[in-house]
């Protein structure tokens, strides 16, 4: 069964299509809505289960309880949806239905803020999201999912912020430990394998992709690393493959249309790059409504509004994502990105400069990044990058 990312599912959240509209433009043939009252520790949560194509009701509950109850209530929600489908589960999926990351509600609030803070992917959310896996795993020491998001998030700093090699270290250290604890936790292999990504070492990182998804078939985190690696091999047709079920499960993910547009442009596939661009021009303006603070969906949505020609837009987009993250070294590599696309070549190296300057240092890909190519015979960014 393919399950939709919250991150997809959430846009409907205010809105007044019907269920039928929704359930046709998410692709998706049953749909779970509902609402959690919380009123101190207290909990009164109802959820309606129903058929997209009949628009029936299969199933209704509503449930009350304390924070200590949440896993309970989980569990039983999840029970009477795989009765109300009359779904046969594996030996293993059972196990998975009733497992308990934690027993600590404290630890779990924790973590579910931290997971939010996490795919941003920019310093303040990932310095936040750091702050909360650890307080997760001070107040539970075996919970191996705040393991891997610890380790995600430092691994993301590093792909991110800062090229400094001790956070892939710890990163890997961190994803053991979590398997220690579970060694059936998807999270922890998509972990293990962006940090073996950033390391370098391909191999290791396939391994620990393709494990996170024959544990996760939903898990799109898996799909892309996966591609991604594909992409660092030129192994472009295999990358499509997996980056097109990362759009399938989580069409909101919008890291993956630039991911996709390296893919085709290293295929000389000018048709489908146009598409992928459009797609994604698409998913930026989608995730942006419901997350206006997010840089880099901001500076993504620059890049791409230029390729279509909307310059006047693009400006205000770069404009957006500087102010709302100052100082960080891939935005500023991004706006250098962005301003050599327009031909503003002075800006261009000067963005590139405080890149640098602020700590980026993937100097390969800066020297063959296509975005760059106007300025790549540039004096100034030759010396530059003189010696780097």
């Amino acid at each position: 069964m393919r399950v939709i990312s919250r991150t997809t599912s959430i846009q409907y959240k205010k809105t007044n299509k019907d269920i039928k509209t929704i359930g046709r433009e998410l692709g998706t043939r049953y749909i779970m809505e509902g609402s959690v009252r919380k009123f101190q520790d207290n909990l009164r949560i109802t959820a309606q289960l129903i058929d997209v194509e009949t628009d029936e009701q299969l199933w209704v509950g509503t449930y009350k309880g304390t924070l200590a109850d949440v896993f309970d209530i989980q569990e039983q929600v999840s029970k009477q949806i795989v009765d109300a489908l009359m779904l046969k589960l594996s030996p293993t999926e059972k196990v998975v239905l009733t497992k308990r990351p934690t027993l600590n509600h404290e630890a779990f609030d924790c973590y579910l803020r931290a997971r939010d803070f996490l795919y941003h992917f920019n310093r303040n959310s990932l310095s936040f999201s750091i702050q909360l896996f650890q307080k997760a795993i001070e107040l539970d020491p075996r919970y191996a999912d705040a393991y891997a998001g610890l380790a995600h998030s430092y691994a993301a700093t590093y792909q991110f912020i800062e090229r400094n090699v001790s956070l892939l270290d710890k990163a890997i250290e961190l994803s053991l430990k979590a398997l220690m604890y579970d060694n059936s936790l998807p999270e922890a292999y998509d972990s293990l394998s962006l940090a073996y990504y950033n390391k370098g070492l391909f191999d290791e990182g396939i391994t620990a992709s393709r494990k996170a998804i024959e544990l996760d078939e939903n898990n799109f985190l898996g799909y892309w690393m996966l591609g991604r690696i594909f992409v660092a091999l030129d192994r472009s047709k295999d990358a499509i493959d997996v980056f097109n079920k990362v759009t399938e499960l989580n069409p909101d993910f919008y890291s993956v249309y630039g991911d996709l547009q390296i893919a085709y442009s290293q295929l000389g596939d000018k048709e489908k790059y146009k598409e992928t661009l459009h797609n994604g021009l698409k998913a930026y303006q989608r995730y942006l409504s419901q997350h206006p603070d997010d840089a880099r969906a901001h500076m993504y949505l620059a890049t791409d509004l230029v390729q279509v020609g909307r310059i006047e837009e693009a400006k205000i987009e770069a404009k957006k994502a500087l102010e709302l993250s100052p100082g960080d070294p891939l935005m500023l590599y991004n706006a250098g990105c962005f301003y050599s696309q327009l031909g503003e070549k002075k800006l261009a190296i000067d963005s590139i400069r405080n890149s640098i300057a602020a700590g980026y240092a993937e100097f390969e890909w800066l020297k063959r990044d296509s975005d760059l190519a106007n300025i790549r015979n540039e004096p100034e960014f030759i010396e530059l990058i003189k010696g780097r």
